[in-house]
């Protein structure tokens, strides 16, 4: 390998770390202060670099947030993404719900900052890389209302709004019980309880299959 493709390797090895160390120490930044109360000052100082370096890696504030939004939410709707499309419409949802749990137990800056942001996360949230996660999502939660309504295990209801009714149920919930350093299994069974009269009326029993999920 010659001299100048080891220096060129040096280099993009050292911007990534940068990335990456800016990326996470913003994060907590507008975790703990909010977005609109944070500065590049704060960012630069969590992350024990230079403005110069900052600026070098994002070219301000809101490219940083905008990008948290954008991995952090693709993150999640990955981890609610039930892998088998055969099971009931409440075994899907069981383990989404449980998948989305664990994602933000992982991830306790990103739940804050949503939640900080002073609007519904999954309805309004903030800027283009927010919205775009958020419609995934909705998009995503209306398909398994619409297939449970179907299936009959569901009430039957505008699916849009019920859709948007259990977003906000999960983000009332998530915000209340994660910060009570809960084991992630009880959140989600305590989450799906709460589901469980919305979407069906009842409590209900939980499948094995949905107990497993």
């Amino acid at each position: 390998m010659s001299r100048t493709r080891k220096k060129s390797n040096l280099v993009a090895a050292r911007a990534r770390m940068y990335h990456e160390l800016i990326f996470e120490c913003a994060e907590r930044v507008f975790a703990e202060q909010g977005f609109d109360e944070s500065t590049m000052q704060d960012v630069a100082a969590e992350a024990g670099v230079s403005l110069k370096t900052l600026y070098a890696t994002f070219p301000g504030k809101d490219d940083i947030y905008q990008e948290i939004l954008e991995v952090r939410s693709q993150g999640l709707l990955e981890a609610s993404v039930a892998a088998d499309p055969e099971r009931g419409a409440m075994e899907i949802l069981a383990e989404g719900i449980r998948g989305i749990v664990g994602y933000f137990i992982e991830h306790p800056a990103f739940l804050r900052i949503l939640a900080r942001d002073g609007q519904a996360w999954g309805l309004n949230p903030r800027g283009q890389a927010g919205q775009k996660g958020a419609l995934a999502g909705a998009q995503l939660v209306t398909g398994i209302v619409e297939q449970g309504m179907k299936e009959g295990s569901f009430l039957k209801a505008d699916p849009q709004l019920l859709a948007a009714s259990v977003t906000a149920l999960l983000q009332v919930q998530l915000s209340v019980l994660l910060d009570r350093d809960a084991e992630p299994d009880a959140v989600a069974d305590q989450i799906l309880v709460y589901l469980r009269r919305l979407l069906c009326g009842s409590d209900g029993e939980p499948s094995a299959a949905e107990c497993a999920a």
